[in-house]
Formats: structure tokens, sequence, C-alpha cells
């Protein structure tokens, strides 16, 4: 396990920004054998109800940036001011280089801001903060902006019913400082590594190359991009789709991470009944309630055991937690906070926070930037730039 403790980081600031697009579970009732009946059982016991979902066009880049620039121009923050770019993503927008340094472009961020890239899952927040604290607390920097992005609904086949419901998409930006005050941030950060295949895309990165030199190999990538395996649960899937073995997930969720909550609380020396929010991971509905239930906490108390984020957002991933918090209210955000995110790794990460004097604003809409190039528009871009014609 890796227990740390801050004395010395602000969060200053942390907003968070969703796509406009809104898809209801009712208006998908064809999946359901058109029952109003089954929806409502789902939605009860699952938490399904309303995700927010990008379009082709949207990266998790995008939305981190829009986060970023809000965050940015409501705090009125100077931009030289920032001394190191943090940006944790699963799904960067090109293998090489990093992301963050075209976020950073685009924000004009100073030649002397550190940019970098973390490649991490849904607990990819309470991850990058922990990095943040770590930066600041070795004294070499002072200001840094930790972003989050996360698009899992794109491209999910809708009738995949064990996958197109939970996932929703999003972006956060979260400012982090040094300070003279004392502000305890406590975190437990866990792997089991037993279940690396738990939640995994095993054919999207150098393990599986595929370099096109001829016909045959050309032949060979399309025709294993058109190949469907079936499941034990049903459910047909591209080997360069995402992998999820639900039962391992589900036994190493409510196994592992609540005593993962019971260790943090432990090293802080901290009652739970000290908490005035429990904001787990929004996985769905019944995996919160099964971690909170396993962790000491009081399930039924939706005020502070929340669920309504994935209600409402579907599962963003990385982005889940900081959606849970602005939906909490201020008073309550403002008290000792215990944040906890589990998933592919597969990883348990807890923390403690202080957010009094936090800005916490409402959860906004994502507003396109205007760089953003449809899929023909990206092709003769590069075409020209590699003619010099740009």
């Amino acid at each position: 396990m890796a227990f740390a403790h801050f004395t010395n980081v602000k969060i200053k600031g942390m907003l968070t920004v969703v796509p406009e697009q809104e898809i209801n579970i009712y208006d998908e009732a064809e999946y359901y054998g058109n029952s109003i009946k089954k929806i409502d059982r789902m939605r009860k016991m699952v938490g399904f109800y309303k995700r927010r979902v990008a379009d082709m066009t949207t990266t998790p880049a995008d939305l981190a940036y829009d986060a970023a620039r809000k965050l940015i121009d409501e705090m009125k923050i100077d931009k030289d001011s920032i001394d190191a770019l943090v940006f944790v993503v699963q799904q960067p927008d090109v293998v090489n280089p990093a992301t963050a340094y075209f976020i950073h472009q685009k924000l004009g961020l100073s030649d002397n801001c550190l940019a970098t890239d973390i490649n991490q899952g849904c607990v990819g927040w309470v991850y990058g903060l922990y990095m943040a604290h770590m930066m600041i607390a070795s004294g070499m920097h002072k200001r840094i902006l930790l972003l989050n992005g996360d698009t899992p609904s794109v491209g999910v086949d809708l009738s995949n019913r064990n996958v197109a419901p939970i996932f929703g998409d999003g972006g956060t930006a979260t400012l982090l400082e040094k300070t003279e005050n004392h502000v305890d941030a406590y975190f437990n950060i866990e792997t089991q590594s037993y279940g690396y295949e738990a939640i995994i895309a095993p054919f999207s990165g150098t393990r599986f190359r595929t370099p096109i030199i001829n016909d045959e190999d050309f032949e060979l990538l399309s025709k294993l991009r058109k190949e469907r395996i079936m499941m034990p649960t049903g459910n047909d899937v591209s080997l360069f789709s995402g992998y999820i073995d639900g039962l391992a997930v589900f036994d190493f969720t409510v196994k592992f991470v609540p005593e993962n909550i019971k260790k943090l609380l432990n090293f802080a020396q901290t009652n739970k009944d000290e908490i005035s929010a429990l904001c787990l991971h929004q996985a769905n509905k019944q995996i919160v309630q099964a971690v909170a239930a396993g962790a000491g906490f009081d399930e039924t108390d939706e005020k502070r055991v929340p669920y309504q984020a994935f209600e409402n957002y579907g599962n963003n991933t990385m982005c889940s937690i900081p959606t849970t918090i602005a939906l909490l209210d201020k008073s309550i955000a403002k008290d000792k906070l215990l944040c906890c995110a589990f998933g592919n790794g597969l990883v348990s990460s807890s923390s403690i926070l202080n957010l009094e004097d936090t800005y916490l604003p409402e959860i906004k809409n994502f507003d396109k930037p205007s760089y953003v190039m449809t899929r023909d528009e990206y092709i003769n871009y590069w075409r020209n730039k590699i003619k010099g014609e740009n």
C-alpha cells in the first residue's frame, strides 16, 4: 500500500464539463423489449437513467481543454503562474507526443510550464491529485493545473446493454498550489495487478503491432477488425474494442475497495463519522452502495453516499468523482470528503480532502473548441502538412 500525508498543498478550484447531448434510458426502450417496467427495475437497481455523450469529433483532450479554459477564465488565473500541466488520460489524441503538449499550446501556457501525460483510467483524478501533491511537496512546483478527460461512450454499440447505458463523457480541470497554511490531504493507493487483464484494450498498443507493408498485412488487419467474438454474457465484441471481465471486476471492487477506505481512515486517524460525504467512483448505483456498506457507511444515505452523478451523467470514469463533488450541497462539499476511485489496473485509490475555500462551480456544458476538425478535415490537414502546404 502507498500511504501519504500532505500538509502544504491547497486545491484552489475545480471545474467539470460534460457534453450537451443527453441520452435518456427511456428513449432506448427498444433494447428492453419496449418494457417500461423492465427499465424501471434497471433504474432502481443499477441506477441507469441519463448520460451525457460526446460526438465523434470530440476527444478527451477537447473536454479537458474546455474545462481548463473555463476554470482559468472564471478564477482569473495568471497563465504564467502555472508551472506544470498534468493531463491524465487513457485515450490520448496521438500515441506520441504526449497530448499535454497540444493542450499546453492551445491554452497558451508559459515555456517554463512542464507538460506531461499520465495514463490512467477510472482512478485518474485521485491518482492525478496524488502526483500533483507530490510535485508541489517536493518544492519544485508552486501551481499545477491537473486535467482529466475521457470519452468512453464514443463508438460504443448501443445494442450492447452491458456497456452502452453505463458510460458518459466528461472533462475536469483542477488547480492546486503550494500554501503556507496547514491543509491536510491523505492518500492510500493500492495496486492489485493480478487483475491487469480484467479491464483492457488488448489490441490498442504496440504489443500487437501491425505494420502494413503489403496487401497481406492489410487483409489481416481488415479481417481482425471485422471479427466478432462471443462472450459468456452473450455479447459479441471486437478484438479491437475494450474487454471487461465483469465478474472479476465486481469481485475486486467488493473485496478490496472497502478495505482500502478503512485503511485510509485508520492511517488518517479519522472516524468515518467525521466524513461529510463518501464520494465514490460512479461505476453504478449498485457498486457505490456495495462499497459504501463494505466500508461501514450507511449506503441508504443518499446525501452522504451520493450516486446522483451516475444517474444523471453516467459513469464518466476519471471525471466521476469531480462530477459527484460538483453536485454536492455546498455546505457538505466544503467539509471533509473521502474520495475513492477504483478501476483498470486493477487499482484502488482513496483520499481524504479538505475543500474549504475551494472554488466549486456547477457543472458546465462543453463548448466545442474552434480548433476541432472533422475526420476528413483532419486527413486533409495532414496530407497538406506532409506535402509542406500548411
